[in-house]
């Protein structure tokens, strides 16, 4: 079975718990790529299908009313503003019957339909301006979403706005944990290894992580303060209070770049995939992975770089 076709069920189903999820992606044939994540975690076939779904907006985990568990978005077709038009990404639940309407309105438009690894079809539209796609969701019966990757990032609260993070206690005990430290050298950032102990010694201060049965825990210690965070949030935080710069704009290309290891947060994320539809690009660059995401609007790239408490370089 194929990405697109893992979206199909998801989408006759529309809901569903974590183990059926994790269940129904063990059973599939996907296929195991190389992972875009840390080199240093090594994540399972249903993780890595979950964020690619995530990332793409076409279904959420662990939202509200669906706890431990997930649901597929309505369809919706995602607009972004760019100097030579506006694109229109679909995200969300699909049919045959959908797909099909939605090929047929678009006949008129710049249709495109991309396969892309571990991911369902990546289907964008693209018109002078906004008002054809609009009336292009309007026809097929489907939600359009004017400036989405805009209106996304500006509802985001900045990486240091923490009040709404759960404050909890490390894991004091247990020998299955591995426990790394986020560190940030001269011309490096990287997970370094230490003990339990090292990590719950008194005046231990920055980003831990603890991971057991490939599951991992993110934990920000600040001052009398141990707070649970997204990893990318806390790296971020990490990074602001260093003032160290991870974020590089080309004006030219509108490709935004960052260290692999430096992966934005989910929704930021998704707004920088939304402006083109597709994931964003790994490579090599000073014997370093990257990502490199197309198509940022430099608008875009300000407010990503506002959230994340980054300046643009």
């Amino acid at each position: 079975m194929t990405p697109n076709e893992l979206l199909l069920w998801l989408s006759a189903r529309k809901e569903g718990s974590w183990p059926q999820f994790r269940g129904a992606v063990e059973t599939l044939d996907i296929g195991n790529t190389d992972d875009e994540e840390e080199k240093d975690t090594s994540l399972p076939i249903h993780q890595r299908v979950r964020f690619n779904l995530e990332r793409l907006g076409h279904v959420e985990f662990d939202a509200a009313e669906c706890e431990d568990g997930w649901r597929v978005v309505p369809p919706t077709l995602a607009l972004c503003h760019h100097d030579g038009g506006v694109t229109g990404v679909l995200c969300g639940a699909r049919t045959p019957k959908l797909l099909a309407r939605i090929e047929q309105a678009a006949s008129e438009l710049s249709f495109e339909q991309t396969s892309h690894v571990d991911c369902p079809d990546i289907i964008r539209m693209q018109a002078p301006e906004a008002n054809p796609l609009i009336e292009l969701a309007r026809q097929v019966g489907i939600l359009g979403q004017l400036d989405t990757p805009t209106a996304l990032l500006s509802h985001l609260p900045s990486i240091n706005s923490l009040q709404n993070w759960r404050r909890e206690p490390l894991p004091q005990a247990g020998k299955d944990w591995d426990v790394k430290q986020f560190i940030i050298e001269r011309k490096a950032m990287k997970w370094q290894t230490v003990t339990l102990q090292a990590a719950n010694a008194p005046g231990a201060q920055g980003l831990f992580r603890f991971t057991r049965f490939q599951i991992p825990q993110y934990f920000l210690r600040e001052g009398s303060e141990t707070i649970r965070v997204p990893g990318p949030i806390g790296k971020y935080r990490i990074l602001s209070q260093h003032r160290r710069r991870a974020l590089r704009y080309d004006r030219r290309t509108r490709c935004l770049t960052v260290p692999a290891i430096l992966r934005p947060p989910l929704l930021t994320e998704r707004a920088l995939i939304l402006c083109s539809g597709y994931p964003p690009a790994l490579s090599m660059s000073y014997k370093r992975p990257t990502l490199t995401y197309r198509d940022i609007p430099e608008e875009v790239a300000g407010i990503t770089a506002e959230v994340l408490r980054q300046n643009l370089r």
